[in-house]
């Protein structure tokens, strides 16, 4: 509690009143000791309870600083109800005074016999001033100052924190007048907006108003310009204002198929006057209908392209081929398929000067017999894909310059040429009619990298070139080799045998008609991760289909029902004549198939069982109940794709295997087996047979039943193929015979 002198005592030196403390009343040697808040509070009244101090000359206290920020030392932190105050030590006789300051509260004067103060007194006593208020001093407010010197500080401030968020929830934001969201939100949110429209949204957005036309052009929102897909809905004016408004953030510029420019690149190049289209690092140009002098411009614009593809460009050249190689060192990817005005002379200043090019595709170009252009082709080694389809003028003597390069070193040994291999990854050769066993064979051990090969109608081609290259690729996944009428199914034997076949993804020999189940069979059980499969126009039989069904099934299962496959497996087999309704229905029923895995308890295997029967002693069985069994069903099936007049069924039990209907499924292909059986009994007895017209019935029957269940799609009571149900409603229809009266089988 705090003690201050009355105004009476000060008033004449009479005796003091009562409400004084006495000397009896005051200790003298115990000081009243607060903590936490309290203590806080008591050192800023010492400081501040007075406004005569700085005339006083006091030394300022250690805790105190002026220059700081939100200093209240104008404003007293005093009880108004205090009649004593209690005051910082260090004042005159502060031995007597055990610690309870005795400095003056009016305006001081010098030590003296007129003074007011007493340094063999413990109190000071002064007069009243009329001039002075009957109050110096502002207290604190109610609510933040304590009357007990006992309260815990930390529930104090936990009670005032609990205002303070009771009043922030009880306040409601008031609307902002006249705020307009769309104008007043930055630049950058609009532009993110924007960017999450389609390109053809945001050209319908430029005709809103002049604000939303500003925004559609703005070029951040045209670093990519691809109008492959909406060439045909984006007019020729918009086009033309993305160019020029846009133009100098446009990196990939892929004009595919806009045709609507073919009358505008002139004017469009002559309105370029600053940097449109300057940062192009992709630039596209395939089907349309530009003017040299337009190609030339663009080019000579941009010396940081990387990838350009032009193909099919009548008015492309060698000088264009010049301008490239002299402006664009950065090239990487080059396209220009089908240009017939590009030979051998063009590319070679691209192959010089470019060395960073690893993609080069230059399908029916002319001159490529050119050794001088192989040789550079060889020097360089740094192309990864290479593309020559229909080119009649590679030879022999020009693709082993490719690999092997002129006049090269031979290993005595293995008879290959020492040679640094080359880092090409996929090599196409479709339709390369000069090529021979010869050219092929000499390819082996010189691509070790090669990952994708197409040998395509070269029907000069036989086993003999196959059987030495392919072996030494094993890194090989894609390869195809349609229409080789030569090849034999001792090429496939021998390249199962090598090994390199357990890397291949996908594999077509479509049209192959020398080929079939013996070279097919021993291919598959190498090549357990291929993924795509075409055998349309070959020899195989059903046995085929049926391995591929088994591979793909071991591949792995799902306990849980309600998982959809996916497809690991694209089986192409038009037009096969040894294929036959009988292999598609082990493909469809091993692709909803679920199987029944029985777990065996630990404590009780088969061979705890044996080894009791060995020593013909009882067998005790196990407590535990036996676990129930574990349906497995498949994770992976095999789209296929064949006869078509099997294939409506085929596409309708694949929609329900790859929605998890399992049952229902198993229901469509089990009708479909019941009418293919039926057909094969009216064929097989004929017209005029016996029982003929039953069998007709029967299978009029069998065709409606099937015809109901491919309407209904699946949506029977008992197809929807979930859970344990699905399971006993397969187990509940009894299979009918697969054999029975079919002649084929």
């Amino acid at each position: 509690m705090a003690y201050s002198a009355s105004p009476e005592m000060a008033s004449s030196p009479e005796p003091l009143s009562p409400n004084s403390p006495t000397s009896g009343q005051f200790p003298l040697d115990q000081t009243i000791k607060v903590r936490g808040r309290k203590r806080l509070l008591q050192g800023l009244q010492r400081i501040s309870s007075s406004p005569s101090l700085a005339k006083l000359t006091r030394t300022k206290s250690s805790d105190y600083r002026g220059g700081m920020m939100a200093s209240i030392s104008c404003v007293s932190l005093s009880s108004p109800v205090s009649t004593y105050s209690i005051s910082q030590p260090g004042s005159y006789s502060s031995q007597f005074s055990a610690g309870y300051s005795t400095a003056p509260t009016s305006p001081g004067s010098s030590p003296g016999d007129g003074s007011y103060f007493d340094h063999k007194m413990r109190l000071r006593f002064r007069e009243k001033d009329a001039n002075v208020g009957a109050s110096q001093t502002v207290p604190l407010p109610a609510d933040v100052r304590s009357t007990n010197l006992q309260n815990n500080p930390a529930q104090e401030c936990e009670e005032l924190l609990e205002e303070a968020k009771q009043e922030k929830a009880g306040s409601v934001l008031q609307r902002r007048q006249g705020f307009n969201f769309w104008t007043d939100i930055p630049h950058e949110l609009k532009i993110h907006i924007f960017r999450l429209l389609e390109p053809k949204e945001i050209i319908r957005l430029s005709s809103v108003s002049r604000a939303f036309y500003e925004m559609a052009f703005d070029g951040q929102l045209w670093t990519s310009l691809d109008c492959q897909s909406y060439y045909q809905q984006i007019t020729k004016d918009a086009l033309i204002a993305i160019i020029l408004r846009a133009g100098a953030f446009i990196k990939n510029l892929n004009l595919r198929g806009c045709v609507q420019l073919r009358d505008q690149w002139l004017s469009l190049g002559t309105r370029m006057h600053g940097q449109e289209c300057r940062n192009l690092e992709s630039f596209s140009i395939e089907g349309c209908k530009i003017e040299r002098s337009s190609i030339h411009f663009f080019l000579l614009r941009n010396p940081r392209l990387v990838h350009i593809d032009m193909p099919g460009i009548q008015h492309v050249n060698n000088s264009s081929m010049k301008i490239i190689a002299t402006n664009c060192p950065q090239l990487e990817f080059l396209n220009i398929d089908w240009c017939p005005g590009v030979d051998t002379k063009g590319l070679r200043h691209i192959v010089q000067n470019c060395t960073k090019l690893s993609d080069l595709r230059v399908s029916e170009i002319r001159g490529l017999d050119n050794l001088d252009f192989m040789l550079d082709l060889f020097n360089s080694n740094t192309l990864q894909r290479l593309i020559m389809q229909n080119c009649d003028t590679l030879t022999d003597q020009a693709l082993t310059t490719l690999h092997s390069g002129l006049n090269p070193d031979f290993d005595p040994l293995t008879s290959y040429a020492i040679v640094p291999p080359r880092k090409l990854r996929h090599l196409d050769l479709t339709k390369c009619s000069s090529l021979t066993d010869k050219g092929i064979r000499g390819m082996a051990n010189n691509f070790p990298a090669l990952e994708g090969l197409r040998l395509c109608q070269n029907s000069s081609l036989s086993d003999d070139a196959l059987e030495d290259f392919l072996p030494t690729c094993n890194r090989l996944t894609h390869l195809e080799i349609e229409e080789l009428d030569l090849v034999t199914n001792a090429f496939l034997q021998k390249f199962a045998r090598s090994g390199a076949a357990s890397n291949l993804e996908h594999f077509s020999i479509s049209y192959c008609e020398n080929l079939g189940d013996t070279g097919m069979l021993p291919l598959l059980k190498c090549a357990t991760n291929i993924k795509s499969l075409c055998v349309d126009n070959t020899r195989i039989s059903d046995l085929v289909l049926m391995e591929l069904a088994d591979m793909m099934r071991k591949r792995g299962s799902s306990k849980n029902s309600m998982q959809r496959p996916r497809k690991g497996l694209t089986l192409i087999c038009f037009d096969c004549q040894n294929v036959t309704w009988a292999g598609v229905r082990e493909v469809l029923n091993k692709n909803a198939a679920v199987w029944v895995q029985r777990d065996v308890p630990c404590s009780y295997s088969h061979a705890t069982k044996a080894h009791h029967e060995a020593i013909n002693t009882e067998i005790s069985l196990p407590s535990e109940p036996l676990p129930g069994p574990t349906l497995l069903y498949p994770a992976e099936i095999i789209a296929l794709k064949c006869f078509y007049g099997y294939q409506p069924t085929v596409t309708e039990h694949t929609k329900r295997v790859l929605k998890a209907k399992w049952s229902s499924a198993s229901r469509l292909e089990l009708k479909w087996a019941q009418w293919q059986i039926a057909n094969e009994e009216v064929t097989a007895a004929g017209v005029a047979g016996i029982g003929g017209r039953r069998r007709r019935r029967r299978a009029r029957e069998a065709r409606r039943e099937l015809l109901d269940d491919e309407e209904a799609g699946g949506d029977g009571t008992d197809g929807e193929g979930e859970g344990t149900g699905s399971a006993a409603g397969l187990r509940t229809r009894r299979r009918r015979a697969r054999s029975g009266g079919c002649v084929v089988m």
